[in-house]
């Protein structure tokens, strides 16, 4: 299976192909703003340098945040552009899931993959042998699972790695893993008059 990876929820703008376990093609590059109009070429020039065409992609796989509003979108709107016209699979997986597989390369730990989502708050997720053990929670700084949590940690939050989002994809159930934006919160916008479009 071919799989491409896309992300977008960061400052990186990253993505790769990869077939079983080989890594045709991958790149990350920072540049903060302007993920619409870089992705694209990006893709083009993967593709090209791994001499595949868009038509030998199997599946596209999408981190899903929690990250930027606006960038974590910008991935999933190419791919299920792309997509779309030829039928592929779209899968989404977290950064939360994408870090604790980063952070156990050979899963058997329990991991706790963490987001500094600002406000004194951070997003969270427990994983054992690369599985989720819940949902995904938001905590203020200093509660939450950590005290619990004995090895391994993604507190740090690394930069998303497009090859490890790439395997995860490839592995992932499809109607288990929806290419839907993972937001820590509700977005702060309102209707006019201040309406809150999330209240009651």
């Amino acid at each position: 299976m071919l799989c491409l990876a896309l992300d977008t929820t960061g400052p990186q703008c990253s993505a790769a192909l990869v077939r079983g376990d080989d890594v045709l093609a991958s790149d990350s590059q920072t540049i903060r703003r302007g993920h619409a109009e870089y992705l694209g070429p990006q893709v083009e020039t993967l593709l090209k340098s791994a001499g595949v065409t868009p038509g030998d992609i199997d599946r596209i796989a999408v981190c899903t945040g929690p990250g930027s509003f606006t960038g974590l979108r910008v991935a999933l709107a190419f791919a299920k552009g792309l997509a779309l016209p030829r039928g592929l699979d779209v899968v989404g997986i977290s950064a939360l899931a994408v870090w604790a597989a980063m952070a156990d390369a050979k899963p058997g730990q329990t991991v706790l993959a963490a987001a500094d989502v600002r406000r004194g708050e951070h997003f969270s997720q427990v994983f054992k042998n690369g599985a989720p053990l819940g949902e995904p929670e938001l905590h203020n700084a200093g509660e939450g699972p950590d005290a619990d949590i004995k090895t391994g940690s993604a507190h740090d939050a690394p930069d998303i790695d497009p090859v490890v989002l790439a395997r995860l994809g490839t592995n992932a159930d499809p109607t288990e893993a929806p290419a839907t934006p993972l937001y820590h919160r509700p977005p702060d916008a309102k209707l006019p008059g201040g309406i809150d479009p999330f209240a009651g």
